[in-house]
């Protein structure tokens, strides 16, 4: 399942009603029941916006 910046994001930021599904959904990722994908630019987008609407500091802790 390849997860876009979007989706990153809710879990992210707890975005409701969005975020406890996605964290649902990351969770098989984490537990091997499911293969689980980003795309290389979503990492830098998601420190990029983490960064803007939270801080450096907590963006470093979330990426």
């Amino acid at each position: 399942m390849l997860f876009d910046t979007n989706i990153v994001l809710d879990v992210l930021l707890d975005r409701e009603p969005f975020a406890t599904t996605v964290a649902e959904l990351f969770s098989y990722v984490e537990r091997g029941n499911l293969p689980g994908y980003v795309c290389a630019t979503t990492l830098t987008t998601v420190y990029y916006l983490l960064t803007k609407g939270v801080g450096a500091n907590r963006s470093r802790e979330e990426a």
